[in-house]
């Protein structure tokens, strides 16, 4: 099979795999024990708010609820006008930000994606680099350091390790900060919260002709297409491409350290166990007798084959990352989708909770799709079949 047809194959049979999760997750939201009528109305559900003239009896801002959110249809008529208007790309109202839901997810999953695949962009070199190093100085005292760093940060709460961060990156001196008297900064190297400075508001149109109207919301990307006549408007601490990208990744710089290190943590375990086993094999002592030299034995011989396992777990990597992402975003003020999440299963809002929970299924199955295009990349041997 042609790799084109594999993925083609795989990409339809993600459509009834999307339509299993949108069944499952309309059967958890509608059987736990909650009413988002009441939710939304709080104390006021018996204040009368109408009259049923048919019936002769007054509306309640309960009973008015539930009309509004569908809430008095029978349960399989409630589905299948949910899948009905999903497929036409309707995902439905928000009671909490009183908005479609698409538009709170497109605003939202770009957010955590551009942080995720950031703390993924630290993880695995820094991982694979150090599990590498490891093996090859398999028992000494680097072996030993290293080692006990990824117990250490695979054990580490990631949102103690984010607020450690912030104290010591992000303050001054009075704070308990290190980097003012390092770096002569002042409050710090990095900003302490928030995905932009407050002195500005970030470009959301005025963009070059080609690039899409609103931006992609992935804004490392976007701060290099903003127009020039749009930049002349900022201030001019942000008045350039350069300027605009800096700001974001400083912003994003804390998050995606606490991230990338907690995840780097056990890709170093794996990255180590794993070559030191190709180390033992056969071919390598092979290669070595042949008189190559040991970074290429290494390198080239046997890092390839102990990438394999590596690249197994890179599909979970982004589900921990996008994860992990729910309890960073909110130390550091980050709106995207963890926290959108949170706010929507605190108000009830099941629209938004079912529409987060299709994209982060979505990302997980091509995740698992790129991993394993992957492996017929790294192991020739693996055929996609």
């Amino acid at each position: 099979m042609k790799l084109h047809e594999f993925i083609v194959r795989r990409l339809i049979l993600l459509i009834p795999v999307m339509v299993g999760v949108a069944i499952f997750t309309f059967t958890i939201a509608h059987i736990i024990p909650a009413d988002p009528a009441a939710a939304q109305c709080g104390d006021k559900c018996g204040v009368v708010v109408d009259w049923d003239d048919e019936l002769n009896e007054p509306i309640t801002a309960y009973d008015a609820n539930r009309e509004r959110l569908g809430l008095n249809e029978p349960v399989w008529e409630q589905f299948r006008l949910y899948i009905l208007h999903l497929s036409q790309g309707d995902w439905g109202e928000s009671i909490t930000y009183h908005r479609p839901v698409s538009d709170v997810v497109k605003d939202a999953a770009p957010i955590t994606l551009e942080m995720s695949f950031l703390a993924l962009f630290i993880a695995y070199p820094l991982g694979i680099l150090l599990g590498i190093v490891s093996a090859v100085r398999q028992d000494k005292m680097f072996d030993h350091l290293s080692r006990f760093l990824a117990i250490t940060f695979v054990s580490l709460p990631i949102f103690w390790f984010a607020m450690l961060l912030q104290l010591y990156l992000a303050t001054g001196p009075e704070n308990s900060g290190i980097c003012d008297p390092i770096f002569g900064t002042e409050g710090g190297c990095f900003p302490i919260y928030g995905r932009h400075d407050p002195g500005f508001t970030y470009p959301e149109d005025g963009f070059v002709w080609f690039y899409p109207e609103g931006g992609t919301g992935f804004h490392l990307v976007d701060s290099w297409f903003v127009s020039d006549s749009k930049l002349s408007t900022l201030p001019d601490e942000w008045g350039s491409r350069w300027l605009l990208f800096k700001d974001t990744l400083l912003h994003l710089a804390l998050p995606c350290i606490a991230l990338g290190i907690s995840s780097a943590g056990g890709l170093l375990r794996y990255m180590r166990a794993s070559l030191l086993e190709v180390l033992n094999e056969d071919y390598v002592r092979t290669a070595r007798a042949k008189g190559l030299a040991e970074w290429r034995v290494v390198i080239v011989h046997a890092c390839r084959n102990a990438l394999v396992p590596i690249v197994t777990i890179l599909g979970f990597s982004i589900g921990g990352a996008i994860g992990g992402a729910v309890l960073t975003e909110t130390i550091f003020s980050f709106n995207g989708m963890g926290r959108v999440a949170i706010k929507s299963i605190q108000y009830l809002d099941f629209n938004v909770i079912m529409g987060v929970t299709l994209i982060t299924s979505m990302i997980f199955l091509l995740s698992n799709l790129i991993v394993d295009i992957a492996y017929a990349i790294v192991d020739p041997r693996v055929r996609l079949e």
